[in-house]
C-alpha cells in the first residue's frame, strides 16, 4: 500500500493494539543501552492525529521506559515486567566493558549490566524488537577504534546488536535465538528509524501478526525499496551528471550518497509528517538505515568507490547497485569524454525531470550490493 495508507486505513486496529499495552493485558518493556535516545525521540515525533490520545497513553504506560516513564529508582525497576510480551531494546549492548550501560543494581548492590538484563528478559519475551541501528547492528558505539586509542581494541566497548555486530552475526543473543513467537529479533534499522516503522511493527506484533523479515531480520515492507530507485535526482545519475557538493543540482553520488546501497522506503514515506527527506533538500543519503552504519560508508563525503569498501572499481560498484539494465555510474567516464553530462560545477544539470524515475527494483532480485565483499551476509 502507498506510504501512510496503512495507518489511515487501519487506525482502529492500531489503536486496539496499543490499548492492549496501555491497559495491561500485553506487557511491553523498553530498555535503553548505549544510545542517544534518538529512536525514542523519533517515536515521540510521529504525528498521527487520529491516534493521538491512544499513542500518548501507550508512550507513557509501558511497563518500563527509562526516558518516558514517571517512576524512577527502585519503583521503576519494580514496575518492569520480568517476562514481557514484547521486549524492545534501543541502543547497543557493551560486552567488553559492561559497565558502559547498566540498569539498577544486583543483589550485592553493584550496578547491573544491560547485557545481564538482555540475557534474562529476551528468552521470556514473545517478541524481541531492536529499535534503531545500535540495537539491531551495534550502530555508532560499535564504530572502529581506528587510532587504537587506550589499547581497548577495534570496538571500544565491545558494542553489539541483539543478533548482529555490524553486518555479521553473532550478536549478544547469538544467531540461533528465537523469541517465544518463534521469530528471531525483529530489527528496525535506522539512525533513527522512521516513527511509522516503530509504531506499525509494535502494533503488528501486539495484534499477533508476524512480519515478513529480510536477511537482516528487518520488516520487508519498510526495507525492500532501494533509496536510489525513488530518488528525485536519479535521472541525473543515469546521465552521469553529478553535483560537486551537497546542495547543488545533480546526483549526489560523488559526494558520498549511499542511496544505491541503502534499502528503505523513506523516499516515498517522507519524514516530519510527510514533509521531506534528506535527498530532497540536497543532503546525500549516508546509509543510516543499513547494517554497518556508520563505518561502512566512511568518509561520508566521499563516493563509494573512493571509500573502497567493496574492493571493486567504479563501474562494477555502479552496476551492482542499479542492475545491468541501467548504465549509471559505469558509463560516467565515457559520457564525460563525449561531452554528454558533466560533474564539474556549472555542468548542464537541470534538463530533466528526475521525479519520473520508477520503482524498478525488488531487493530479492537485486545483485548483491556488497559486490566483491565475500563477508556479506
Amino acid at each position: 500500500m502507498s506510504a501512510g495508507a496503512v495507518i489511515s486505513r487501519h487506525t482502529g486496529e492500531i489503536a486496539q493494539a496499543l490499548q492492549q499495552a496501555t491497559d495491561g493485558p500485553v506487557e511491553v518493556a523498553w530498555l535503553q543501552g548505549q544510545s542517544c535516545s534518538g529512536c525514542t525521540i523519533s517515536l515521540l515525533q510521529g504525528q498521527y492525529p487520529t491516534l493521538e490520545e491512544t499513542l500518548s497513553e501507550f508512550r507513557m504506560e509501558l511497563t518500563f521506559h527509562p526516558t518516558l516513564m514517571a517512576e524512577h529508582g527502585e519503583a521503576a525497576i519494580e514496575s518492569m515486567s520480568k517476562s514481557p510480551d514484547i521486549l524492545v531494546l534501543e541502543g547497543s549492548v557493551p560486552t567488553e566493558i559492561p559497565s558502559a550501560a547498566t540498569l539498577g543494581e544486583t543483589p550485592d548492590g553493584t550496578s547491573k549490566p544491560l547485557v545481564d538484563w538482555i540475557d534474562e528478559l529476551a528468552p521470556e519475551a514473545e517478541y524481541v524488537v531492536g529499535v534503531g541501528n545500535c540495537a539491531a547492528f551495534g550502530g555508532w558505539p560499535a564504530a572502529e577504534n581506528k587510532n587504537h586509542l587506550h589499547d581497548v581494541g577495534e570496538n571500544v566497548t565491545g558494542a553489539k546488536g541483539l543478533q548482529f555486530e555490524q553486518r555479521y552475526q553473532p550478536g549478544v543473543l547469538g544467531p540461533n535465538f528465537t523469541a517465544g513467537s518463534g521469530l528471531p529479533v525483529i530489527n528496525l534499522g535506522g539512525c533513527p528509524p522512521h516513527p511509522d516503522y516503530i509504531l506499525l511493527t509494535i502494533a503488528t506484533v501486539l495484534n499477533g501478526h508476524e512480519p515478513d523479515l529480510d536477511r537482516y531480520q528487518r520488516p520487508k515492507p519498510f526495507y525492500e525499496p532501494l533509496v536510489h530507485d525513488n530518488c528525485k535526482w536519479r535521472g541525473y545519475f543515469d546521465r552521469g551528471e553529478f553535483a560537486d557538493k551537497p546542495g547543488e543540482e545533480g546526483c549526489l553520488y560523488q559526494v558520498g550518497c549511499a542511496g544505491p546501497y541503502t534499502n528503505c522506503d523513506d523516499q516515498t514515506r517522507l519524514w516530519n509528517d510527510g514533509t521531506s527527506v534528506c535527498l530532497n533538500v540536497g543532503a546525500p543519503c549516508i546509509g543510516c538505515m543499513e547494517p554497518g552504519f556508520w563505518d561502512r560508508f566512511q568518509p561520508l563525503d566521499k563516493s563509494v568507490e573512493r571509500q573502497n569498501i567493496f574492493g571493486v572499481d567504479v563501474e562494477t560498484a555502479g552496476l551492482a547497485a542499479v542492475g545491468a539494465g541501467v548504465v549509471g555510474i559505469g558509463a560516467h567516464a565515457g559520457r564525460k569524454a563525449m561531452g554528454y553530462g558533466k560533474s564539474e560545477q556549472g555542468g548542464n544539470g537541470g534538463q530533466s525531470d528526475a521525479a519520473d524515475a520508477e520503482l524498478t527494483a525488488d531487493v530479492d532480485e537485486q545483485p548483491d550490493a556488497e559486490a566483491g565483499d565475500d563477508k556479506s551476509v
